[in-house]
């Protein structure tokens, strides 16, 4: 089949999707335009924007978090100061991204399975404004010990840290599933919006990172622009979130949502009640991009940044010679070149459409042939046993190339056509399950480079 082509009565239920039964958008309002006449227009695509931003606002306050952890936090806040008033490593700056991980994950994962189940008065309305409200706090408390001393104090910040991260990172894994339902009652290309918003903001933040590195040696300052960035994006979201409303467009959709239904306060009394059998049965539907989902993001986790980071630039004679500056070699080959290719990828996804739902599974199951292509390369030289088969940087670049794309665009493709695979009634929680599984692949795909660094060293 041809790029771009679909089977068509798939592709008609994708472009026309009713979502006149029970799909219940976050608000719900009284348009000025009559149904009869079509959809209205997306005057400026200001919806669809709306919908990018708050893709980057997914993202921007945890990315800003992990970029500057580094110098930040491992290399500073961490450090213990010794009677003679020198800092040196303690055991909370050596293990910090091993509590990180665990702290951010476990919450995150768990957050966007109970947000599937649980039922409140309001839709999703109050969790995004909720979540988005917790989300600031957590930037804000952040910001306000920068530039306190915490180095005479190093467990109970420690403590505190990763107290804050674990909120973080729950609140921010309801605000993400519930995005990705509100979503769901669009048009599929709403829904690859957000997609395209989270690789826009990893570009964003590794653009930032790269000018940090060449500009700034004040981590402190550094670390107040991060957080400064993430919470100014974080109100920008939350802002925009309630302006939904005003546009025909977006009420437009919530009222075609709310047709069947009757009145709200009828439709949220149903949506309270949803039986065990109705997500079975979404699931049941919805199983194959589910689990595309997963493996997509599972595959992309495992090689990046984790195995990308440790495969070295070769050289017989350990000279550093490659065009691109020795410090930013890491962050543009594996940062900035994932996430520019991942976007365009997502953004591919908008125009071409292919395959189609019932064969997105073959692609995605092979790319799990990249996990040992990139395990072949100059990988952790120094501790591996395997043969390297593939020394020459440049294959490592165009593999880099071939994994983001295809993570960008397989990403999109699964997430838009997840919630148009179910009923129209159940399209909402297609989109929730989607987007945890896309966090599961996540967390998977982070377990598995443990077992790469293990099986490496065999």
């Amino acid at each position: 089949m041809a790029p771009g082509t679909q089977n068509g009565s798939e592709k008609a239920h994708l472009d026309t999707v009713d979502t006149t039964d029970e799909v219940k958008p976050f608000i719900v309002g009284e348009s000025k335009k009559d149904s009869e006449f079509g959809a209205p227009k997306d005057v400026y695509n200001a919806v669809y924007f709306i919908m990018l931003l708050h893709g980057i606002g997914c993202l921007m306050p945890w990315n800003m978090f992990i970029t500057i952890a580094g110098k930040y936090f491992v290399g500073y806040k961490m450090l213990e100061r010794t009677d003679n008033g020198t800092l040196v490593e303690t055991y909370y700056s050596t293990e910090f991204f091993g509590f990180l991980g665990m702290f951010s994950q476990l919450p995150n994962l768990l957050l966007n399975l109970i947000n599937i189940f649980v039922r409140m008065r309001g839709g999703l309305k109050p969790r995004i404004a909720i979540s988005l409200c917790i989300v600031g706090a957590v930037c804000i408390f952040t910001m306000c010990f920068i530039f306190v001393d915490s180095n005479t104090w190093v467990f109970g910040f420690f403590v505190m840290t990763m107290f804050s991260v674990a909120i973080l990172n729950g609140a921010n894994g309801v605000y993400q599933n519930s995005i990705y339902g509100v979503a769901s009652a669009f048009p599929p290309k709403f829904t690859n919006a957000i997609l395209i918003g989270n690789n826009i903001c990893g570009t964003f933040v590794s653009i930032i990172s790269i000018l940090t590195i060449l500009l700034s040696d004040d981590v402190r300052f550094a670390a107040l622009f991060y957080f400064l960035v993430a919470f100014f994006t974080i109100v920008a979201c939350l802002v925009s979130f309630f302006m939904l409303e005003r546009f025909d467009f977006y009420v437009y959709y919530a009222r075609k949502a709310n047709q069947k239904n009757g009145d709200e306060e009828g439709q949220q009394q149903e949506e309270e009640h949803i039986s065990m059998e109705r997500y079975a049965e979404v699931l049941k539907q919805a199983w194959p991009q589910m689990f595309n989902v997963f493996c997509i993001f599972f595959v992309t986790l495992s090689i990046f940044p984790t195995i990308q980071v440790d495969i070295k630039l070769y050289r017989e004679d350990g000279v550093y010679d490659f065009f691109i500056p020795q410090k930013l070699y890491e962050a543009i080959t594996t940062f900035l070149l994932f996430n520019v290719c991942a976007t365009i990828g997502s953004t591919l996804a908008n125009s071409y459409q292919w395959p189609n739902p019932k064969t997105l599974w073959i692609p995605v199951v092979l790319r799990l042939l990249l996990i040992p292509a990139f395990m072949f390369c100059n990988f952790r030289p120094a501790v591996r046993t395997w043969k390297v088969f593939f020394y020459n940087e440049w294959i490592f670049i165009v593999l880099s190339i071939i994994m983001a794309v295809s993570s960008g665009y397989l990403s999109s493709m699964g997430m838009m056509f997840a919630p148009h695979v179910v009923e129209p009634k159940n399209s909402r929680i297609a989109g929730m399950m989607a987007a945890f599984f896309l966090i599961f692949g996540v967390c998977c795909g982070i377990l598995n480079t443990f077992v790469i660094g293990s099986v490496i060293e065999w």
